[in-house]
């Protein structure tokens, strides 16, 4: 006797691929799931700390913390992370699937080395071709050392957005997505979160709005289709991790700090037309020579699960 609720027996020879199929399908549900409940929190997150910025004055105390521009600039990174999160605890009832795991070292180095180089590519022709905009060596040289002081701290803050970017997003992207997508959506994304920073709260330097938006959304398209990229090929999260602190800390505290202003900032910054031809390489490089496949969960690059690998060596 066969069970009602159960498929009819032929089905198993008839549909051999049914049980993959539906396995598929429970996973990108689920996908989709994460994705829908993380956005929703981080657009909360990001009202919340909104009304904060606007209502609390700056130096007001908060337990064991003075509500400043620092604190609220790292909460709102951690926002992502938390979102994040929470987005996969409440779907699955665990944490898993993030990242966490050390890659290959020839990832965290890639991490390292590619916000060096295009940082040094926008700003050391500037320097050569128009050394008035060079502050000087002494500038420099406390430019580096503060850069290496308070490099701890911008990990720490880069280790918030990237848990929720890289670490739940891009992952559960590409579940559901064709590659493409899985690497340019989420640099459009993480360029839309900061818009509210960019317009309302002086995230810039001094450049219109309009041109800031431009130069900043390519930058980071791009920028964020070799993370997504660098997350699925190595299967952690910490080369992302490493690549935006190194990128928040040596473009503000070392190459800015270094930089008279005047016409410069329509070059440098990441609101400058420097940053977005990076983005266009950058972002081009990592769609013709990245190969995005589908990711495990947690598995380093050595097992060659998450890998989708560009010619690195």
């Amino acid at each position: 006797m066969v069970d009602a609720a159960s498929p009819p027996p032929e089905a198993a020879w008839r549909f051999p691929d049914l049980p993959a199929r539906e396995s598929q399908f429970v996973e990108k549900r689920g996908a989709w799931q994460k994705i829908a409940i993380f956005v929703a929190l981080l657009s909360l997150f990001v009202g919340a700390l909104a009304l904060a910025r606007v209502f609390v004055p700056y130096g007001t105390g908060l337990l064991l913390m003075t509500w400043s521009s620092t604190l609220a600039d790292v909460l709102g990174m951690w926002s992502v992370g938390i979102a994040g999160l929470l987005a996969l605890a409440l779907t699955d009832g665990a944490v898993r699937g993030v990242g966490f795991g050390l890659p290959s070292p020839k990832y965290l180095i890639v991490g390292c080395i590619v916000p060096l180089a295009y940082c040094a590519a926008i700003y050391l022709p500037l320097w050569l071709l128009a050394p008035w905009t060079f502050a000087g060596t002494t500038v420099l040289s406390a430019g580096i050392l503060s850069c290496v002081v308070h490099l701890p701290l911008s990990f720490f803050a880069a280790a918030g957005e990237e848990i929720g970017w890289r670490g739940v997003l891009v992952p559960n992207l590409a579940h559901v997505a064709s590659p493409a997508f899985v690497l340019l959506a989420p640099g459009a994304l993480w360029a839309a979160w900061h818009y509210p920073d960019i317009l309302f709260f002086d995230y810039n330097v001094g450049t219109p709005s309009l041109f800031a938006l431009t130069c900043f959304s390519i930058g980071l398209v791009g920028t964020g289709a070799f993370l997504s990229w660098v997350r699925l090929a190595s299967g952690s999260v910490w080369p992302a991790v490493i690549f935006h602190g190194v990128h928040n800390s040596v473009i503000w505290s070392v190459f800015e700090r270094a930089t008279s202003k005047g016409a410069a900032p329509y070059v440098t910054s990441e609101f400058g037309v420097g940053f977005a031809l990076v983005g266009v390489v950058v972002g081009c490089a990592s769609i013709r020579y990245g190969k995005i496949r589908k990711p495990g969960h947690d598995q380093p690059s050595q097992q060659k699960s998450e890998l989708g690998f560009a010619r690195i060596v």
